[in-house]
This record gives C-alpha cells, sequence and structure tokens, in this order.
C-alpha cells in the first residue's frame, strides 16, 4: 500500500507567493527604517525601543530571507528555519569578525548587511517563488 501524497493547489501555492512577497516587502520597509534611525541617531524613549526592535527583526530576518527566497515551493517551516538561521550565522558572524578584528563598527555592519540584503529582497519580492 502507498502513501498518498498532496500536491498543493493553485490557490495554495498563489497564497504562498502573495506572503512571500509581502514579507520581502516588509523586510525592505525595515531595513531601511532601521538604517534611517540609525543615520538620525535615535537611542532613546518609544522611538529607540522601535529602534532596537526593528533592527534586531532585520538583521534576524532580512538575510535569511533574501536567502530562502530562492528555494522553490519549499514548506513553510523550511524557510522560516533557513531564514531564521542564516540571519542568526549572518548576524553572530559578523559580530565576531568585528570583535576579533577590533574594530567594532555595528552601524557600518548593519549598512552593509541592508546593502547586500535589499537587492535579493527585492527580487524576491517582485519575482516570489
Amino acid at each position: 500500500m502507498s502513501a498518498a501524497v498532496s500536491v498543493p493547489s493553485a490557490a495554495e501555492l498563489t497564497r504562498a507567493r502573495t506572503a512571500r512577497r509581502y514579507v520581502a516587502i516588509l523586510l525592505v520597509v525595515a531595513g531601511v527604517v532601521a538604517c534611517g534611525l540609525n543615520l538620525a541617531n535615535v537611542t532613546g524613549g518609544a522611538l529607540g525601543e522601535f529602534r532596537l526592535l526593528v533592527t534586531i527583526g532585520f538583521l534576524l530576518l532580512g538575510p535569511g530571507w533574501a536567502a530562502a527566497g530562492f528555494l522553490r515551493r519549499a514548506p513553510a517551516a523550511h524557510v522560516w528555519l533557513l531564514t531564521l538561521g542564516v540571519g542568526t550565522a549572518v548576524t553572530l558572524i559578523g559580530g565576531q569578525i568585528m570583535v576579533s578584528l577590533g574594530l567594532w563598527y555595528p552601524s557600518v555592519a548593519l549598512f552593509v548587511v541592508t546593502l547586500l540584503s535589499i537587492p535579493f529582497l527585492l527580487r524576491h519580492a517582485v519575482v516570489a517563488q
């Protein structure tokens, strides 16, 4: 006896593509906002807390979503696991490089990660798979 294999319907695939587009667009906005708040040197109060949340959110999700967008028809769990794994790895490796070299410039790291992630995020917003 063979197990039944379920194939996602066209409607399910369309919903998944639309969701991936929205996430990519949201992450582009988050990256730009994080960089803008960094340049404005926002540090305290409610806006400072917002800056922290947006920056951490972008650094944990932006680079990973840029990579995960290349997966074709992967289950949502796989996409999110890859997203968080890559985002965490990029953030930790970037921090380790700065510590090892004695060059602690987290603002520059944020700008570099944003600059490298946004073109891929925009691509995924246009061509969601």
